[in-house]
């Protein structure tokens, strides 16, 4: 593969943009894309070892090109759904709109409507107290 080529390659099949997608409309799906949420893309990308600078290429695409290229394995599947509710839940408050961007991605992975909110439910008993309250938001937002 010559220099050229690497200017011409497609990035729209790139799992690291289908992610950085799907976290963006997550955490903008409220239109209130906050610094907490921010940060926790930040960290999710570092954990990940997804290169910052996709998010710039990102915010140059069209988001609708980005191809769905999501984890083949169940338990990447739910690392990946997990850091999705992550994104939801890091402002305290599970936003109709963001619950149901959330459930919209996990469908397009092959989630049914119980798993994911069984994801939830096990990621708002992760993180202690703070999950109560994120869990309490999701029951009363949920059906809206």
């Amino acid at each position: 593969m010559g220099l050229f080529d690497l200017f011409k390659r497609d990035l729209s099949n790139d799992p690291d943009l289908t992610r950085l997608r799907d976290l963006i409309i997550v955490s903008a799906s409220d239109s209130d894309y906050s610094l907490d949420e921010n940060s926790v893309i930040l960290n999710i990308c570092r954990q990940e070892g997804i290169d910052i600078d996709k998010l710039q290429k990102l915010f140059k695409m069209d988001p609708e090109k980005i191809k769905d290229n999501y984890p083949t394995s169940m338990v990447e599947k739910s690392k990946y759904l997990r850091s999705l509710i992550e994104v939801m839940a890091s402002d305290k408050v599970c936003y109709p709109q963001e619950i149901e961007a959330l459930k919209s991605i996990a469908h397009n992975m092959g989630f049914t409507d119980e798993q994911t909110e069984c994801e939830i439910k096990d990621y708002c008993k992760s993180i202690g107290k703070r999950g109560d309250a994120v869990l309490a938001s999701y029951e009363e937002n949920k059906n809206k």
